[in-house]
């Protein structure tokens, strides 16, 4: 293979890389529900790759065909092809006919008037084209990462509570909020109790749930359930943002809930402590 054409080759596939690499990325933070971990170590490989293809491409000339037939524009009139011309009248009349049309139908003017071809043209502002290019491309990638956060605000992410639509809460809490309803069969409810939020618990090996009441909290899970009551509590606090503390007395209760209802858990919790019994 020429080294001409292999020169072509990186460069094409360098521009797809360019192209696809920072979609891919976009695409894998904003679309995918990947750990954070892997995501980073994605970035951070194809990263590096990006700023290397990147160089690649302003930075390599690209190969041109200029090996096809060559074309009679560019004379002076004292180079040797004129001086040839002048010895015989009858030729050099046709020839000058001839290259007059065929310089004419290339764009190329006669002698006194001489241009270059457009495709030469071209060539001589590749660099400034390439500049341009590296800057629309960069505005195309903003603009992406701005569309996708903004349909990220108005769409539902992770997780979705089967038993609330967290979505009609308020926050924060007012004194005469009103609850949404909330469908949890699996509490018997005592007299005047009413559940206030219910949510599926994520820890892994033990999941289950965690009801809120208007009288306690109760925690359903594969190793046994437990409840207390609201006025038990002594502190309620958040170790994470998807790890929900509960003290009463020296016991403490670690309670895994999904990230996007954490705010909602600890919120409703709050209100109901506070509220009069």
């Amino acid at each position: 293979m020429k080294k001409s054409k292999l020169f072509s080759i990186i460069s094409i596939i360098c521009f797809c890389s360019v192209v696809l690499i920072p979609i891919g990325l976009a695409l894998m933070w904003f679309s995918t529900e990947w750990k954070k971990k892997i995501k980073i170590i994605i970035s951070s490989v194809l990263g590096p790759l990006y700023i290397v293809l990147v160089l690649l491409l302003l930075f390599l000339e690209p190969s041109y065909n200029t090996g096809g037939i060559s074309l009679p524009f560019g004379y002076s009139k004292g180079s040797s092809a004129v001086a040839e011309n002048k010895k015989g009248k009858n030729k050099n009349s046709s020839l000058d006919s001839d290259n007059s049309e065929f310089l004419k139908e290339l764009g190329i003017e006669s002698e006194k008037g001489e241009r270059l071809p457009k495709s030469l043209k071209k060539q001589s502002g590749k660099n400034v084209s390439r500049t341009w290019i590296a800057v629309l491309f960069f505005l195309f990638l903003t603009l992406i990462v701005i569309l996708q956060n903004l349909r990220n605000k108005n769409k539902k992410t992770g997780y979705e509570n089967p038993y609330v639509d967290t979505n009609q809460y308020k926050l924060p809490f007012s004194e005469n909020s009103k609850m949404p309803m909330v469908h949890f069969l699996a509490l018997h409810l005592n007299a005047a109790e009413k559940i206030l939020y219910a949510t599926e618990t994520k820890q892994p090996g033990n999941e289950g749930n965690f009801v809120v009441t208007n009288q306690r909290v109760v925690l359903f899970s594969k190793e046994g359930d437990v409840e207390f009551p609201l006025n038990a509590l002594t502190a309620i606090s958040s170790v994470s943002n998807s790890v929900l503390l509960l003290t009463s007395g020296e016991r403490k209760y670690y309670i895994f809930v999904p990230e996007n209802q954490m705010r909602y858990a600890l919120a409703v919790v709050r209100w109901a402590y506070a509220q009069p019994r």
